[in-house]
């Protein structure tokens, strides 16, 4: 059988999915197949830490980065992170050759591009363990795509050859590595630059890129009867918040760049709200060593605690034998949150009376609306793309679920629908038709 596999690098998590290559027209949810990459037994199964970090002798990767990075608190070591901004800037060329921190590279020994490099030899050793896993996708015919924002389609589109290019040598230096760079103890550092030496300039996979709202819209639209022809997606994932607005029309699906608009504040900057909020709270730490540790340990678990603060409008963390209590209002009234959320509204409502016109001049009366990425169960974001906002004139607004029903088919066993917003991208991405790529090909092999 012939597959199509999607890679969404994502700003925290990285994700894939495959699904056959006649998925849209024939649409079976059971064959819709979340790749489970993340083997370093925390979190989810099907979302991959984003993280690089160089140790003295090791280069660590995905969660044991995370953890090495923050296993001492007063150490101003870092993990890389955040490739998805990175691969999304507008000169991508000079992003890579760029350095980097004292605080990621102690020892100068690597370049951006390097790093990233080692970072996509470890997504892609992982994509292909669990494509081995997988006994119809490992016998089958693998068509390979990426998802990236349309923050600029054409320095998006530009750029495409560079991540290709990226991903060949990614795949030689996966070669080179073998099982290693899967070890928890990643990967011996001389090693690591020997082999990026070695294996620079290899050819390119021949790779298919897709928009982000693009593939928001083909997961949204496929299996209903009456698919969104018109639809706004609210992207907010951990660094950015994405507005983009699509329309379909005579078998063609097309964004509206006059709704296109990327918010510099996501799920981290909604985290450092929280965070601040309750060290404000707590009020007994006094020196900065003891403000750090408080800020480490909580950002450790504010995944739940953010989770438990959207579904229950209040969240307590124990710390220092005192538990310190957050409410959804407290967070509502920072200042910083409501400029967010001012300009969030005022983004949406410009996308919303741009598809509002597309939609009018295509004779429809309703658009629709989705949030997605790892903040779409927010509060504010679903009362966001539920609202009828006065921009809407009398075109009705319609929201669509984060998650779709066929998320919950038996097949899943229950483990896809609690994490669907997150790998929505990728499985858009691998759902769509051939017709919805923005780019396609890469390097000749040398």
């Amino acid at each position: 059988m012939s597959w199509t596999l999607c890679v969404d690098f994502g700003t925290a998590f990285s994700k894939a999915a495959a699904a056959p290559r006649d998925a849209w027209a024939r649409f079976d949810p059971a064959r819709v197949r979340p790749l489970m990459l993340n083997h370093q037994g925390e979190g989810s199964a099907f979302l991959l830490d984003s993280a690089v970090f160089v140790d003295d002798t090791r280069i660590l990767f995905g969660r044991a980065a995370l953890a090495r990075a923050g296993a001492d608190p007063a150490s101003k070591r870092a993990a890389l992170r955040s490739f998805k901004t990175l691969l999304s800037v507008g000169d991508l060329e000079r992003a890579l050759s760029s350095g980097v921190p004292a605080s990621i590279d102690p020892h100068r020994m690597f370049s951006m591009r390097d790093l990233i490099l080692l970072y996509l030899s470890y997504l892609t050793a992982c994509i292909a363990r669990a494509v081995a896993a997988d006994g119809e996708l490992s016998k089958g015919d693998l068509a390979l795509r990426y998802a990236a924002p349309a923050w600029r389609s054409s320095e998006g589109v530009g750029a495409h050859a560079n991540i290709t290019r990226l991903f060949g040598e990614a795949a030689a230096l996966r070669l080179q590595f073998g099982a290693d760079v899967l070890a928890p103890e990643g990967v011996d550092i001389q090693r690591a630059r020997a082999a990026l030496d070695a294996t620079r300039g290899a050819g390119a996979p021949d790779m298919g890129l897709i928009f982000e709202a693009t593939a928001a819209a083909a997961y949204s639209s496929i299996g209903l009867e009456n698919a969104a022809s018109h639809l706004i997606v609210v992207d907010m994932g951990a660094g950015t918040t994405d507005i983009a607005a699509l329309a379909a029309s005579g078998g063609s699906l097309a964004e509206i760049a006059e709704a296109r608009v990327t918010l510099k504040q996501a799920g981290d900057f909604i985290d450092g709200i929280i965070a601040n909020i309750a060290l404000e709270s707590h009020g007994k730490l006094k020196t900065a060593a003891q403000q750090a540790e408080f800020w480490r340990v909580m950002m450790a678990d504010m995944r739940g605690f953010k989770e438990t603060l959207f579904a229950t409008g209040r969240a307590g963390f124990r710390f220092d034998k005192r538990v310190v209590k957050v409410a959804l209002k407290d967070v509502e009234r920072d200042k910083d949150f409501r400029l967010f959320a001012g300009a969030l509204t005022s983004a949406y409502e410009r996308g919303i009376a741009a598809l509002r016109e597309r939609a009018l001049a295509d004779g429809r009366r309703e658009v629709h609306a989705i949030a997605v990425g790892g903040g779409a169960a927010a509060p504010f974001i679903q009362a966001l793309v539920r609202r009828q906002p006065k921009s809407a004139g009398k075109v009705k607004v319609i929201a669509r679920p984060a998650t779709p029903a066929w998320a919950h088919a038996p097949a899943f066993n229950g483990n896809l629908a609690p994490v669907f917003p997150q790998l929505a991208i990728a499985i858009g991405g691998a759902l769509a038709p051939e017709s919805m790529i923005a780019a396609r090909g890469g390097v000749s092999q040398a």
